[in-house]
């Protein structure tokens, strides 16, 4: 296989947006890693043709990893579960004409201000200019550039820019432009917009800190649990 998607999940059949993103990738090659939860995502992935792996990580990193263990393709693209990637989106990774890593350009499915400026602040400043970038962009790589045995390391959040940071070092990251990601912004809806906004940004700084990375998925997953799955009583 030139191409294989690596989607990670957790009780993602429960959300909304799941059943179209999964219709979107019809006709790809598809891995679905996933941690079971009882929703039917083994069943699903069988009626579509999908590619189906059990995994035992209770994070998105571990399940990231273990697609890349179980992949030999030569582009891997790594499909966030609430992002919706634009028709030809997929196709266009392979018009790349040498190794390279990046992500496509990100939106959210709302747009009030803030969002669309944290959308463009993604792109533009935070992407573009320092090559970070997050798995709700979508993020794509060659599998020449990963070099490590676990490219998404095993914190419980920041995985994507633990990711970024690494292939940061061998050459910078490539937004393609024409198309692009739309992002489910449940969280925001859930939450509030400005306070999961100051939340985000208190999250960046603990992570710079290197503070607790337990804790900190703790407080962004809240009561939505969409990654990973606490211990109330803990």
């Amino acid at each position: 296989m030139l191409l294989t998607v690596i989607l990670p999940t957790f009780k993602d059949l429960e959300r909304p947006l799941t059943q179209s993103v999964l219709d979107s990738l019809t006709g790809h090659h598809v891995l679905i890693v996933d941690t079971p939860s009882g929703d039917g995502m083994e069943e699903e992935c069988q009626k579509r043709g999908f590619n189906y792996l059990k995994s035992n990580k209770n994070n998105r990193a571990g399940r990231l990893n273990d697609g890349i263990k179980a992949s030999d393709s030569e582009w891997l693209v790594f499909h966030h579960p609430r992002s919706l990637l634009q028709p030809g989106a997929i196709e266009s990774v392979l018009r790349l004409d040498k190794p390279l890593w990046g992500a496509f350009t990100h939106k959210f499915d709302d747009d009030h201000p803030l969002l669309t400026f944290t959308s463009w602040w993604s792109n533009h400043m935070r992407g573009d200019l320092r090559s970070i970038y997050y798995l709700d962009h979508c993020l794509f790589c060659h599998r020449s550039l990963i070099t490590q045995d676990e490219p998404f390391g095993s914190m419980d959040i920041f995985e994507d820019t633990y990711f970024s940071l690494s292939l940061k070092k061998k050459m910078k990251g490539v937004r393609i432009g024409d198309f692009t990601s739309t992002t489910s912004a449940l969280r925001f809806r859930h939450n509030g917009v400005l306070k999961q906004a100051l939340l985000n940004q208190k999250l960046k700084f603990d992570y710079y800190f290197a503070r607790n990375h337990s804790k900190m998925n703790q407080s962004y997953e809240q009561s939505l649990e969409l990654n990973q799955k606490y211990d109330r009583h803990e």
